[in-house]
């Protein structure tokens, strides 16, 4: 076991990031919410080792919903 230092960490938190993101994508309907729960805790520590709380991060997210809408609308700004 290796404890990693900061910059190794944060590296190593979003390379987790994106293997979680595939699992996601490639689960199967009965294992999506088990993956998003991996993708949040992922997220939750990049929030941690830069210094947010989630809490601060939900305020942010509250801040562009209002000014952008939501995914939820299901429109394609691409």
């Amino acid at each position: 076991m290796t404890v990693l230092g900061d910059a190794e960490y944060r590296e190593a938190l979003l390379e987790k990031l994106f293997e979680e993101a595939a699992e996601l994508r490639e689960a199967p309907a009965d294992g999506v919410a088990e993956e998003i729960a991996d993708v949040l805790e992922v997220l939750r520590a990049l929030a941690h080792v830069h210094g947010y709380e989630w809490r601060d991060i939900e305020k942010v997210a509250e801040v562009k919903r209002a000014e952008r809408g939501t995914f939820l609308e299901r429109l394609y700004l691409g």
